[in-house]
């Protein structure tokens, strides 16, 4: 049933307009609802455990993006079509703009509502000695203090550098003959370093503080990425594709409603990530805008969050909601958070990228004209 084979790049492509795409909307969704759940007039952790399990959705986001990455890139890597420098500008172009533009929007709300007498529910969160890391993006580079102000952006942080460790990483994964043991290599050293912050911090890594990101982070990252290793080589029949993303999606609810079960959720969620790579193209156009929308999603839903509540909350002590508005005005929360991210991609995201694309063309004759000048 399955074909395996050694050379990088024998797989299918990487198909657009599909499952991976509804994988990444859904990802982002899910740490969107992490995020609304805990602000619920009665917190839908106290419901059930598995509601509290958010940061699997966070694991699973940072897996997908060492997977999408390396089979969108890794051949490019390998025949040298680019290099780490052009890589690491094109990521880095890719998201920090727009997580600039997000960082200006809270700093100019908690300067209005500081004005107008509203302070922050949660003061510690706006730190202003922890606007700096946040804006270039160190936050989870061990920087000391909470990583508040646009909190879940410490993946972003951890990221980057995994966007320039990943050209060494893939090729150190071609030089492995069988997939198999350079994902299982992988998989072992996740453990370990587990183990390790376990036996340090108490808790394990993927509970670490947000300020130890890039421990969390960069393992889960390259386990992602020797995922693509693997679907690189391996073929596997549509239906079987399709039929093994089920199972996986069906057992990691089944093992979370049942109590913690956390690296065989992860486990699963990797299958699930193998499975939705290796499947037939949909051609599901609404699938292609979901996972456009994914990135507007993960960076926005923060900043309306705090928006969103620090109104409900105003409104509330002054008007006296009732418990039935209060559900109302909280359950609102997050197809406003959908629908700030939609607005978000089409007005600052897009514009963006189209205007950074463009100097980008303008930079390159550029600078092959000033390097004909020097020789």
């Amino acid at each position: 049933m399955f074909n395996s084979g050694t050379s990088m790049g024998g797989g299918r492509a990487l198909s657009r307009d599909g499952a991976l795409d509804v994988l990444r909307f859904l990802a982002a969704l899910f740490i969107v609802i992490y995020h609304v759940a805990e602000r619920a007039p009665i917190p839908l952790f106290s419901l059930h455990p598995a509601l509290s399990r958010g940061y699997l959705a966070t694991d699973f986001f940072l897996m997908l993006s060492g997977y999408v990455l390396a089979r969108t890139y890794g051949q490019r890597v390998l025949t040298g079509d680019i290099g780490l420098n052009a890589f690491l500008k094109r990521r880095i172009l890719r998201i920090w703009p727009s997580h600039l533009a997000m960082v200006l929007a809270f700093v100019a709300f908690i300067l209005t509502a500081t004005a107008i007498g509203l302070a922050p529910q949660n003061p510690q969160w706006f730190r202003w000695d922890q606007l700096l890391p946040q804006v270039f993006l160190v936050q989870a580079w061990f920087v000391p203090g909470p990583s508040g102000w646009n909190m879940p952006t410490w993946t972003l942080s951890a990221l980057v550098v995994c966007y320039a460790l990943f050209p060494a990483a893939w090729r150190l994964a071609a030089r492995v003959r069988s997939p198999w043991v350079a994902l299982a290599a992988g998989v072992g050293l996740y453990l370990l370093i587990d183990l390790a912050a376990l036996s340090v911090t108490g808790v394990p890594g993927y509970q670490l503080p947000l300020r130890y990101g890039l421990v969390r982070g960069i393992p889960l990252f390259m386990v992602g990425l020797l995922i693509a290793r693997v679907g690189e080589s391996v073929r596997v029949p549509d239906r079987m594709a399709d039929s093994l993303a089920v199972g996986a999606v069906v057992s990691v609810v089944a093992l979370q409603m049942l109590g913690r079960f956390d690296h065989l959720s992860l486990a699963l969620l990797g299958l699930l990530i193998f499975a939705a790579g290796a499947s037939a193209p949909k051609g599901w156009g609404w699938a292609g805008a979901a996972g456009r929308l994914s990135f507007s999603l993960f960076l926005t839903n923060q900043f309306v969050a705090v928006v969103w509540f620090g109104a409900q909350r105003a409104a509330a002590t002054k008007f006296g909601f009732d418990p039935t508005l209060m559900w109302l005005t909280w359950a609102l929360a997050l197809p406003a958070c959908v629908v700030f991210a939609w607005l978000f991609e089409r007005l600052v995201d897009a514009p963006l990228q189209v205007w950074i694309k463009g100097w980008s063309r303008r930079e390159r004759p550029t600078a092959m004209v000033s390097a004909q000048a020097g020789t």
